[in-house]
C-alpha cells in the first residue's frame, strides 16, 4: 500500500486499485479506505481508485491531528495526496466525514482539480441554525449534543495523550459507557449500548474494538461537531462542478429533507435510497453500487 507525505512530515496510507480515470474516495468517521473495496471492484477496468485512510484511521492511525479543525486537517491531507500523485480532473466521492471534508475543501482549498463530485448522506451545516433545522439528528440535536458535551467533560478529566484502553479501569468504563451510548444512536443500533452494559467488565476489550480509540482524536472530533462553526451552504450555492447527492431515506443522523434542499441549492442530481439508513453501503449495497457506477460513467438520467 503506497504512502504519501503530508505537509507536517507525517505519512498517510492510500490504497490504489484499477486503471483509467482517477477517483478519490473519502470514507466516513470510524471507517477506512478498505471499506470501499466491494463497491469499486466492478469498475476497476475503467477507473483508478485512490482510497486513503484518513489521518487517525486504519493504517494512518498513528498520524495525529496537528490543528484544531479536523476538517481543515483532512482537507490539507487530501490536497497533499492530489499533489503527490499529480491527480487532475478526478472524480471525488465523499461519505459522511469525507463529504464534510469535501465541502470544506471546496470552501477553503484548491478545488480546481476536481471534475465531478458525489456527496453521500451528509448535511452542509452540522449545527441547527435559525434558517436550518436539518443538522445532525435534526430536531433531536440538542439532546444529542448534550450527550457529546457529557463525553467531552469526561475526557477532559482523562490524560491528554494515549488510548482509551490505557485509562484506569473506572475512567475507561465511564468513557466507554457514554461513547457506546452515542455510537448506538449514530448507528441506529441500541443493542450496541445494551451489549456494553452487559459486558462492561471486559471494557479493556471493548476499548480495543473501537474504530477511533485515541483520546486526542475523540476530543478533536467532539470539538469540531460541537463548535457550530461550519456552514457550507454559502459556498455550495455556487458549486463549480457537476454533483450528485445520495441520501438514505431512513438516515437517523441527517434528515432527508435537508439533503434534498442541499441538492437543490447546489444544482445537484438527487438519488434517494428508500430503504437505506446513514450507511447506504450496508443498508442497500447493490443499489449503492449501481448509483456509484452511474455517477462514475456520467450516465445518470
Amino acid at each position: 500500500m503506497p504512502l504519501f507525505p503530508a505537509r507536517d512530515g507525517q505519512s498517510l496510507h492510500v490504497r490504489i486499485l484499477g486503471r483509467g480515470q482517477p477517483v478519490l474516495m473519502l470514507h466516513g468517521l470510524g471507517m477506512q479506505g478498505r471499506d470501499w473495496l466491494p463497491f469499486v471492484l466492478p469498475y476497476l477496468r475503467r477507473y483508478q481508485f485512490y482510497m486513503p485512510d484518513l489521518r487517525g484511521a486504519g493504517n494512518s492511525a498513528a498520524a495525529r491531528f496537528n490543528q484544531a479543525d479536523v476538517f481543515h486537517n483532512h482537507m490539507q491531507d487530501m490536497e497533499d495526496l492530489v499533489s503527490h500523485f499529480g491527480l487532475q480532473d478526478f472524480h471525488l466521492v465523499g461519505y459522511s466525514l469525507g463529504a464534510t471534508t469535501s465541502l470544506h475543501w471546496h470552501a477553503h482549498g484548491d478545488f480546481s482539480p476536481v471534475g465531478r463530485y458525489l456527496h453521500i448522506d451528509q448535511t452542509p451545516c452540522i449545527a441547527n441554525q435559525p434558517d436550518w433545522a436539518h443538522g445532525l439528528f435534526g430536531d433531536r440535536q440538542e439532546h444529542f449534543f448534550s450527550q457529546l458535551r457529557e463525553l467531552l467533560v469526561l475526557l477532559d478529566a482523562a490524560p491528554d495523550h494515549g488510548r482509551i484502553a490505557n485509562l484506569a479501569a473506572g475512567m475507561r468504563e465511564a468513557v466507554l459507557r457514554q461513547l457506546t451510548h452515542i455510537l448506538a444512536q449514530v448507528a441506529g443500533r441500541p443493542e450496541l449500548h445494551s451489549a456494553f452494559r452487559a459486558t462492561s467488565r471486559w471494557s479493556g476489550l471493548w476499548a480495543r474494538l473501537l474504530p477511533v480509540a485515541e483520546l486526542a482524536d475523540i476530543r478533536a472530533y467532539l470539538q469540531a461537531y460541537l463548535s457550530g462553526s461550519h456552514d457550507y451552504r454559502p459556498s455550495a450555492a455556487d458549486f463549480p462542478v457537476p454533483a450528485t447527492v445520495i441520501t438514505g431515506a431512513r438516515s437517523p443522523l441527517y434528515p432527508a429533507e435537508g439533503q434534498a434542499a442541499f441538492a437543490k441549492l447546489m444544482g445537484a442530481r438527487h438519488v434517494v435510497l428508500p430503504r437505506s439508513g446513514h450507511v447506504p453501503l450496508m443498508s442497500q449495497p447493490l443499489a449503492f453500487t449501481r448509483a456509484l457506477g452511474e455517477f462514475l460513467a456520467d450516465t445518470e438520467s
